[in-house]
């Protein structure tokens, strides 16, 4: 059981980070990178939404920096390390 929850978690990360690494490429509409970004959003904002809730992004300049990935990496490795 503890297996499929750490492999679970470890693909979970893995998309997040997929996620991130998307979110800084630019997606014009109809175009495979859009349909691409948006498949990686569809499975992690349940996760990450009620954090949003929580935590605000924070501004950075002109711009504002979304700090729920990062939050929901650390508890993944917390998590996994106590499993």
């Amino acid at each position: 059981m503890i297996a499929i929850i750490n492999a679970i978690l470890s693909i979970f990360l893995f998309v997040l980070l997929v996620r991130v690494v998307l979110s800084y490429v630019p997606a014009p509409p109809g175009t495979a990178i859009n349909a691409i970004t948006r498949f990686f959003e569809a499975i992690t904002d349940p996760v990450l939404r009620p954090i949003r809730r929580v935590v605000p992004p924070v501004r950075m300049g002109s711009g504002a920096m979304d700090l729920s990935p990062l939050i929901v990496l650390v508890a993944i490795w917390v998590i996994r390390s106590i499993i």
